[in-house]
């Protein structure tokens, strides 16, 4: 064991990222108990963010039940309702989960506290790293994209006049407002920065949830690289006493149960967002699809390319969750096969008998799922985009 002297540093360069997200949104991210004021500002923090969400959905529902009969407007107003109600759910799943994500993090920070092989910083850092790129990536596309949609495209249509002399300014999301009319000023004025807000909000969570996710597997690829380190080391320590091997072998049993327990966790800490994303943008890529379709017939190069950078982060999205699963599936099969490629002959016999067990946990290996029933990989991935271009042709047949 080596204690990491850039422990404190790592940690943050590690979780930074994370912790702004998760304060945003009123989840308290450290072990340090919040105090009073803190308290107070995560609640109010979680209310207003509550507040954001609904002032999208609930207009938007109201004006897609009663308001709007035309089939294919409604179903131009369907991505940011269905967004909305996956949002407060993904929302809802995080704050249940308050604990499970500290304790998460908490595990984070002790494995950076201590280092079990000499190299086994580097392997951390350079796995690190590809989880902050995974983020940047994720929201650079999700802001872009909803930035664009809720800002430039209503703003690019302009103003449209009825034949009764009405002035109608566009919104993201049309809504029915039962109490006020929202094309009177300052009422649009309010609306329109509501949804922007709203926006904001949702993307957060979206990209918490990714972030999180990639925080997660790869701090956990990380440990496997150094578990499969630690096992490829027993056998060149075969020519020292029993004790030794026997110490490195406690060493390895432990780091594998470790990096199970943490797996387990990521799972019951994200296994739902996960399936709220999964289901839902599967909807989402169709209806967007169609948006596209539409814009693209009308002519309207601004609100086109908005939608097709929707679309593009969307896929991103569950591109990403799809990789992270599918590596931590590769990462656990090339654990199994080191074990099994091992030089079992140069170990004593008494160890060989005891890695028996090692070998069998290690043929098991640990999934990353959407829902507990979903796994996430590449094929999940392949799937998500079939049926979302099978529900298009469906939907377009359904308009016409």
């Amino acid at each position: 064991m080596i204690p990491n002297e850039h422990h404190e540093a790592d940690v943050k360069y590690v979780v930074e990222q994370s912790h702004v997200v998760l304060r945003v949104l009123g989840i308290w991210p450290s072990d340090r108990q919040p105090n009073t004021i803190e308290r107070i500002a995560n609640i109010f923090l979680v209310i207003v963010c509550y507040f954001f969400l609904h002032c999208d959905m609930v207009p938007g529902v109201l004006y897609y039940m009663f308001v709007d009969d035309d089939v294919r407007e409604k179903a131009k107003m369907m991505p940011p309702i269905m967004y909305s109600v996956m949002a407060i759910a993904k929302y809802g799943n995080l704050i249940i989960h308050e604990r499970d994500i500290r304790s998460c993090l908490r595990h984070i920070k002790e494995d950076w506290a201590v280092m079990i092989v000499d190299d086994a910083r580097e392997v951390m850092m350079i796995k690190a790293t590809t989880g902050r790129r995974l983020f940047i990536l994720c929201c650079t596309f999700m802001y872009c994209a909803g930035i664009s949609y809720n800002t430039i495209v209503p703003l690019s249509r302009g103003s449209v006049i009825t034949d009764e002399n009405v002035t109608i300014r566009p919104l993201s999301c049309p809504g029915y407002y039962v109490f006020f009319d929202p094309q009177n000023s300052p009422a649009y004025e309010i609306v329109f920065l509501l949804q922007c807000l709203c926006g904001v909000v949702m993307y957060t969570i979206t990209v918490t949830i990714c972030g999180l996710a990639a925080l997660f597997v790869m701090h956990a690829g990380a440990q496997m690289e150094i578990l499969m380190r630690l096992i490829e080391s027993l056998v060149d320590d075969c020519k020292f006493e029993q004790k030794n091997i026997d110490t490195k072998l406690a060493i390895i049993v432990e780091h594998q149960i470790r990096i199970r327990n943490f797996l387990r966790l990521v799972e019951n800490t994200l296994c739902y967002s996960s399936f709220v994303e999964i289901v839902g943008c599967t909807t989402i890529i169709c209806l967007v699809g169609y948006c596209i379709i539409v814009e693209w017939e009308d002519r309207n190069v601004t609100a086109l390319c908005s939608y097709v950078t929707s679309l593009i982060s969307v896929i991103i999205n569950i591109f990403i969750l799809c990789f992270i699963g599918e590596y931590i599936t590769i990462q656990a099969d090339e654990v199994s096969l080191t074990l099994c490629t091992l030089n079992w002959y140069r170990l004593p016999i008494s160890t060989v008998r005891n890695m028996v067990l090692i070998t069998a946990a290690s043929s098991v290996p640990p999934q990353i799922t959407a829902g507990k029933f979903i796994d996430l990989s590449f094929r999940t991935f392949g799937d998500v985009i079939k049926s979302a271009v099978i529900y298009l042709n469906m939907l377009r047949q359904f308009t016409e």
